[in-house]
C-alpha cells in the first residue's frame, strides 16, 4: 500500500474556484451562450456544469454517508431545493442530470440561464462544497479514532475530492478556449491586449 500524500484540498479548491469565478465574472452574457458552429457547450453550460456537479458532490458524499448528516446537514441539493430547474425551464427529464452524459443535441437545448443567476448558483454551490471540506478537515483531520467502515468512507470522500479538483480544471479550460475562439485572446495572451 502506498503512503497517503499530504494535501490541502481546501486551499486547492478556494485556488481553483476563485479563479473561475474570476474568469466568468469578466465575461458578458453573449459570450457566456456562444458557441462556435457544431459545437455544443457554451461557456454558460460549462459554468452550470461546474455548479451542478459541486452542488451535488456535497449531496451524494452525505446521502451515501448517511452518519455525516447529524454534523454536516442535509443532502438535499441547492438545485433541488430552490426548484433551478423548474424555474428556469429546464426539461423535466434532466431534473437530477448533472450535465454528465448528455446528447450534444439535448446540451443544445439547455435553457442556461442569465449571468448573474447562474454566478449566483455557482456561487452558492462552491460555498457550499467548501464550507464542506473545512468542517471535514476539522472533525476528521485524520483516519485516527474512527472505525474502519468509516475511514474507508473518508478516503474514498477525499479521492472523490481530488477528482473534483482535477473536473473542475478540465473545464476551465474548455471555458478559456471558447473564450480565446470568441476573442483571439486566451488566458495566456490576456494581458497583452
Amino acid at each position: 500500500m502506498s503512503p497517503q500524500a499530504l494535501y490541502d484540498v481546501l486551499y486547492m479548491f478556494k485556488d481553483i474556484h476563485s479563479v473561475v469565478l474570476d474568469f466568468a465574472s469578466r465575461l458578458e452574457d453573449d459570450q457566456l451562450h456562444w458557441r462556435p458552429r457544431g459545437y455544443s457547450t457554451s461557456i454558460g453550460f460549462h459554468l452550470w456544469h461546474l455548479a451542478r456537479e459541486s452542488d451535488y458532490l456535497k449531496a451524494i458524499i452525505l446521502e451515501r454517508t448517511p452518519q455525516l448528516v447529524p454534523e454536516f446537514g442535509s443532502p438535499v441539493e441547492i438545485w433541488v431545493k430552490e426548484s433551478l430547474a423548474q424555474k428556469w425551464g429546464f426539461p423535466t427529464g434532466l431534473n437530477a442530470t448533472v450535465g454528465t452524459g448528455l446528447s450534444d443535441e439535448a446540451v443544445e437545448t439547455l435553457p442556461i440561464p442569465r449571468k448573474d443567476e447562474l454566478m449566483d448558483y455557482l456561487q452558492r454551490s462552491y460555498d457550499a462544497v467548501e464550507e464542506f471540506v473545512e468542517r471535514l478537515d476539522q472533525r476528521y483531520p485524520d483516519f485516527e479514532n474512527v472505525d474502519e467502515e468509516l475511514k474507508k468512507k473518508l478516503q474514498n470522500i477525499r479521492l472523490n475530492l481530488l477528482v473534483f479538483l482535477t473536473h473542475d480544471c478540465r473545464h476551465l479550460g474548455m471555458m478559456e478556449c471558447l473564450k480565446g475562439l470568441q476573442t483571439g485572446f486566451g488566458s495566456a495572451t490576456e494581458n497583452r491586449k
